[in-house]
């Protein structure tokens, strides 16, 4: 019996070991869990939609037309156009673009062109450029081409009261004297259009030489390059001018178109 009483005894003794840890141990203490607002989303009226909407389009265009144009002048009808500034996004956009948690739309994208407007600085560079640009204007000296010296000449009338005769088409060369007044280098031709004596008109060809004096530029249509137009006055000295009705110094005023570098 002894034998038995001591069996059962380290059996009770292996089993209340476990429940005694068990109950000694203590819970782990417990922290609570801060879960993080998710930003509202941005609610915007449809005016204010649709400005924002104006704004990247605007913004996007201007983009591209000052990657293209950023170096060099634009070219237009009459001369130069005039530089573009970028657009001014909406006073409000900052706060917007602030909650935006959004990926895609249009107030991600209208954000995302704000950002790209921020850091860039597309003013600054823009100004930057633009003075380097009249910098090196004045001060690198302009190396003229000699066909840039050649002017066609179209439709010259007569500076005469009454006269009839015309200069058709021509052709002369100048050499500058100042920026904007030239005279030509050499005498040109030009195809007259004269009344003969007996009333008829004639076609006869003629010399001339006299001065340009520049008038502005333009973009011609079709031409892969810009043009300059000059106001001109000349001498004209017809060929065969015995069966002409004009007599004595005749003179033509009218205007003529060069051509110049890109």
């Amino acid at each position: 019996m002894g034998a038995r009483e001591g069996v059962l005894s380290v059996v009770l003794s292996l089993c209340a070991v476990p429940i005694v840890v068990a109950q000694s141990v203590s819970p782990l203490p417990s922290h609570p869990i801060a879960i993080p607002d998710l930003a509202p989303a941005v609610g915007l009226a449809d005016e204010q939609l649709l400005r924002l909407t104006q704004w990247t389009r605007a913004y996007r265009e201007w983009r591209a037309w000052y990657l293209q144009w950023r170096n060099q002048p634009e070219p237009g009808m009459f001369g130069v156009r005039a530089r573009r500034d970028p657009p001014v996004p909406p006073a409000w956009l900052p706060t917007v673009c602030a909650g935006v948690v959004e990926e895609a739309g249009p107030v991600a994208e209208a954000c995302a062109a704000w950002r790209e407007w921020q850091a860039n600085d597309m003013a600054a560079t823009l100004m930057t450029e633009q003075i380097a640009q009249a910098r090196a204007a004045v001060e690198t000296p302009h190396k003229t081409l000699w066909w840039e010296r050649v002017h066609v000449d179209a439709l010259w009338p007569m500076t005469r009261a009454g006269s009839n005769a015309f200069g058709v088409v021509g052709v002369h060369t100048t050499i500058h004297v100042t920026k904007r007044f030239q005279v030509f280098l050499l005498p040109g031709v030009i195809l007259m259009r004269a009344p003969g004596l007996d009333g008829v008109q004639n076609w006869s060809a003629a010399t001339d030489w006299g001065f340009s004096f520049r008038l502005f530029d333009l973009r011609v249509p079709l031409a892969a390059r810009p043009g300059t137009v000059h106001l001109n006055m000349a001498r004209v000295w017809m060929f065969g001018a015995s069966g002409v009705a004009t007599t004595g110094e005749t003179y033509l005023a009218g205007l003529s178109l060069s051509f110049k570098q890109r």
